[in-house]
């Protein structure tokens, strides 16, 4: 035992050596157990340190499970640490004091303008009031979690219809909210009615205005304000009664045509009867009583009396050629078919020319008819619009991923969700593809990203199923205003370039932002 206690002590030292330690008690007692534990020897002063650690408890020696001890100096001194964290009345009154915090700043909550969150703070100082215990402390911690997660605000942004509103400040708020309603709104009610007044001198019925009303139109889009003098005034009163004699005017002409038009076919069916052989006495007493009748050419009445008479002689020539018309009743059902086959077939064709097939928005074509009209409309009246350019975000992802019938649902399904969401005035087409593009009537750049973005967000969180299985959509989108640009077609484009750096910047958004 000697021998291999000296083997154990040299083998020691030389591992000192080799490992350039310094011969200290501490180093000299770690190697020499360790090389003794290597050998199967077992030293009694190699094992004072699990002797200790057996005599602990539990708890304590699950604790000492995570700590490295190999020494008594290195177990002393996680045992002197172990008691100075357990100052039980310091704990204590760290607790109290949190409960405390707590409770001061529920108190505060409940001052807050939020009734959700007063009635949870309210609560929330009952439970902890009524007892204090890790459970009721977890339940009102998920309380707030659930509060914290779903809180939404969304609802501050319909004040940025009335005016720019701080909505991180309730006094603030408040404040601003007040400035607009006490305000001098003189202008902006101008600006409002001025737009009313334009489409109040153009003419209803007849097809287009003179110079002097489109010269009217502009200096009152340009200067709402010009509406409240007299002179403005004046020349209104004066283009509303030209706008009314225009129409009269048109309503004449067309009167006019109708009844000559009238007259014809009058004259075509009289000559018809006679030449039949088949009129009767009641239809020449018709023929005179119109000859004798003075009819009024800017007069309906005169319309509606010719109808009439029209009426009863197809109606008394009829009954002359029905044998006629018997014999050829089914040569008539043909071509009465036939008739109604081309008719039909015309319905579906002009239907198929405005509107596409698959999303039931506007087509190409009628797109570029409407934004003619809207050009037009600028031009004349300077009717500003904005266009809002929109594209469905790796659409052939899902075509390649789920099939082009899935495609075509997807397409349909946001064809319908555009012309639901769109106001009546606005116009919704299929631009090509996956693209569409909407024509946005009488709103601004700020307006239409408004309008955009909360289609981008309808889309995002709607649930577009196939087949049993959610597809998670998204789409970009590129707005522009036509009077901030110099024409129709780089209005187009510059919409078209704004969603393409949508598409570069992450997809799912719309640029410009003005959020």
């Amino acid at each position: 035992m000697a021998s291999t206690i000296n083997e154990i002590i040299r083998e020691s030292i030389e591992k000192i050596k080799r490992e350039n330690l310094n011969l200290t008690p501490d180093n000299y007692s770690k190697i020499f157990c360790g090389v003794a534990k290597k050998k199967g020897v077992i030293v009694e002063d190699c094992q004072k340190v699990e002797k200790f650690v057996k005599k602990l408890d539990e708890k304590n020696r699950s604790d000492l499970k995570n700590f490295k001890v190999t020494s008594v100096d290195e177990l002393i001194s996680f045992l002197i640490a172990k008691v100075k964290r357990a100052n039980e009345s310091d704990s204590t009154q760290i607790i109290n004091s949190l409960v405390v915090l707590s409770k001061r700043v529920l108190q505060a909550v409940t001052l807050l303008h939020d009734k959700k969150a007063r009635d949870l703070a309210t609560s929330s100082l009952s439970r902890l009031d009524f007892g204090q215990n890790a459970k009721t402390i977890d339940m009102i911690k998920d309380k707030w979690f659930e509060f914290v997660t779903s809180y939404d605000d969304s609802y501050l942004k319909e004040l940025d219809a009335y005016g720019r509103v701080n909505k991180d400040d309730l006094s603030k708020m408040v404040k601003d909210i007040k400035n607009i309603i006490e305000k001098d709104d003189n202008a902006s009610i101008c600006k409002l009615v001025a737009p009313l007044i334009v489409a109040s001198l153009a003419p209803s019925i007849a097809s287009s205005m003179n110079d002097d009303l489109a010269a009217i139109s502009y200096i009152i889009r340009s200067d709402p304000e010009s509406i409240s003098t007299e002179a403005t005034q004046k020349e209104i009163r004066k283009f509303i009664q030209k706008r009314i004699d225009l129409d009269k005017e048109e309503v004449q002409n067309k009167i006019s045509s109708l009844d000559k038009l009238l007259d014809e076919i009058n004259k075509k069916i009289f000559d018809l009867i006679d030449s039949s052989n088949v009129s009767n006495k009641e239809v020449r007493n018709i023929k005179e009583d119109l000859a004798n009748i003075n009819f009024s050419k800017d007069s309906f009445e005169s319309v509606h009396l010719k109808l009439v008479h029209i009426a009863t002689s197809l109606e008394t020539e009829t009954k002359g050629l029905s044998e006629k018309m018997q014999k050829n009743q089914q040569t008539i059902k043909r071509l009465h078919s036939k008739v109604k086959s081309l008719e039909s077939a015309l319905v579906v064709a002009k239907k198929e020319g405005k509107e596409d097939f698959l999303t039931h928005a506007a087509t190409k074509r009628a797109l570029d008819q409407e934004l003619k009209r809207a050009e037009d409309s600028y031009s004349r009246y300077k009717t500003d619009y904005s266009l809002s350019f929109i594209d469905i975000d790796h659409f052939k992802v899902v075509n390649d991923t789920y099939g082009h019938e899935a495609g075509d649902v997807i397409l349909s399904t946001i064809g319908k969700i555009l012309k639901k969401y769109a106001r009546r005035a606005d116009f919704v087409a299929r631009y090509g593809g996956e693209e569409f593009l909407i024509i946005l009537p009488s709103i601004d750049i700020e307006q239409a990203y408004y309008f955009s973005d909360k289609i981008r967000t309808i889309i995002e969180s709607f649930k577009f199923i196939y087949k049993n299985e959610r597809i998670n959509i998204t789409v970009s989108c590129g707005v522009a205003q036509r009077s901030k640009q110099k024409s129709s077609k780089e209005t187009v484009e510059i919409a078209d370039k704004m969603l393409y750096k949508a598409k570069e910047a992450g997809r799912n958004q719309v640029l410009p932002s003005f959020a």
